[in-house]
């Protein structure tokens, strides 16, 4: 059953049993305070009966005549027929339960038992001939006779107008719960259209549609709910988005890592087969030899750079206070013999930086090596590093050959090469700068890159100064 098909019905019951229940009580209380009145006036007409008949009987035994049944008798038929019989319906039993007079009409013995029984003021109302009587009872005494006197009071028309009431009332009730339907039925489909709607969403973004959103504008808890859903699938959708780009980033690489293993390979089976097979003479031994070793060299520096990518990750970052003196100083002795002839010139201002000693190494190795390869004029490297805004910025230059403007949103790409033959002459992988990129973005920060065609390349990245310097 549908969350509003509940709605509907629940609201629907609960407004009928309350309307119903509050007609019925009203109903019930108008019913009872019409009973109420109409005993009270007809008890007054009781007690007005009895003092007639009493002064009557007296007046007749004061003028000197005896008490007789057949006078009270008599005197209680003239009573009752003053209106024609038609209200004063009443009866009259002597002491030993003779009936003196009476215009009852039928009831059982039962029932004439319960009424002739009554005490006081009280009331009795009973049924006969299809009419609704209440009767009272009371005791007379005459020149020392007992007599009880029985009236009954047509109250048909009270339980008439009641039923009347009644069925006006549930008329009116399911008037009421129709209505109440209809308008219970609007306000559901007003009330649970978002949720509908958040419903939906859900379901084209669980096949697919990722960019789906509810972008319902309210300021209830269902706005609340749709602005957090909206978020919830922003976050959804971009994390997505990101799997996807790291998927086909994965495959790039697998794709350009093949590649990069089978150019080199290629040519080190080739040539070593030409040397194992054929008779040569030292001049093609040498040139064969050198391209084996040239081809073993970048397999040997495509290794190093995978190895360094697989330490690039969150888990083997150890982060804490490093010395600049004492990073550029270890680099230094590194770097010399790598270097081949070009001098590597290093200002730096005193301080600590915030990071991991050995990723900061190959950070700023591979910067210098990518520098060498760009062939510096005038064979010389520069490593500067000083205190910027708070911040500790390394900055390697060069007086290389500079790269081109369009090349330079794509240089950190795994692979990528402005001069592939070039650089595969001199060694390179297109991982160096890639590496590089990884390094910055596990310190939360980035390389930036200034270069020229002709003038040479800058490249700078900014840490955070420790504050134990």
């Amino acid at each position: 059953m549908k969350f509003s098909t509940k709605l509907i019905l629940s609201m629907t019951i609960l407004v009928a049993v309350l309307f119903s229940v509050g007609g019925t009580i009203l109903i019930s209380r108008n019913f009872k305070h019409s009973l109420e009145t109409a005993a009270a006036q007809n008890v007054e007409q009781h007690l007005l009966e009895r003092y007639a008949i009493e002064s009557n009987m007296i007046n007749y035994i004061l003028s000197g005549e005896s008490y007789s049944e057949d006078k009270v008798a008599d005197y209680a038929k003239r009573l009752s027929g003053y209106t024609g019989g038609q209200n004063k319906v009443m009866a009259l039993y002597s002491d030993a339960g003779k009936v003196l007079y009476t215009n009852l009409p039928p009831l059982s013995d039962k029932n004439m038992e319960a009424i002739l029984s009554q005490e006081g003021n009280t009331y009795l109302i009973r049924q006969a001939d299809g009419l609704k009587y209440m009767l009272l009872t009371s005791q007379l005494e005459i020149d020392k006779n007992m007599v009880l006197l029985v009236s009954a009071y047509d109250i048909t028309g009270l339980f008439s107008e009641r039923d009347r009431q009644l069925q006006d009332f549930l008329l009116l009730d399911g008037i009421v719960i129709l209505l109440c339907v209809l308008a219970i039925g609007l306000m559901t489909h007003v009330l649970t259209g978002p949720i509908q709607k958040l419903n939906n969403t859900s379901l084209h973004i669980a096949n697919g549609a990722y960019k789906e959103r509810t972008r319902i504008r309210s300021s209830d808890e269902i706005g609340q709910l749709s602005r957090n859903f909206d978020l919830m699938a922003d976050a959804i959708e971009q994390q997505i988005d990101e799997l996807q780009l790291s998927v086909r980033q994965r495959d790039d690489f697998i794709n350009a890592f093949s590649h990069e293993i089978k150019t080199p390979m290629t040519a080190i089976i080739g040539y070593a087969d030409i040397l194992r097979t054929s008779a040569t003479d030292k001049e093609k031994q040498i040139r064969y030899s050198r391209t084996i070793y040239q081809e073993s060299r970048r397999l040997e520096e495509l290794s190093r750079k995978l190895m360094d990518l697989m330490f690039c990750s969150e888990e083997n970052l150890t982060t804490g206070p490093q010395p600049v003196y004492t990073i550029v100083h270890r680099l230094h002795q590194q770097m010399e013999p790598l270097l081949e002839g070009i001098r590597l010139s290093i200002a730096v201002e005193p301080a600590s930086v915030v990071a991991d000693a050995s990723l900061l190494d190959c950070l700023l190795r591979n910067l210098i090596l990518n520098a060498k390869k760009a062939d510096p004029k005038d064979r010389t490297i520069e490593l500067y590093g000083k205190i910027k805004d708070q911040a500790y910025r390394f900055s390697v230059e060069d007086s290389g050959c500079g790269i081109p403007p369009e090349e330079l949103a794509r240089i950190t790409e795994p692979f990528y090469m402005i001069d592939k033959s070039r650089s595969r002459a001199m060694g390179g992988s297109g991982l160096g700068l890639f590496i590089c990129s990884k390094i910055a973005d596990l310190h939360h920060t980035k390389l930036h890159f200034e270069s020229e065609l002709g003038i040479g390349t800058t490249v700078w990245f900014e840490l955070e100064v420790a504050k134990d310097i």
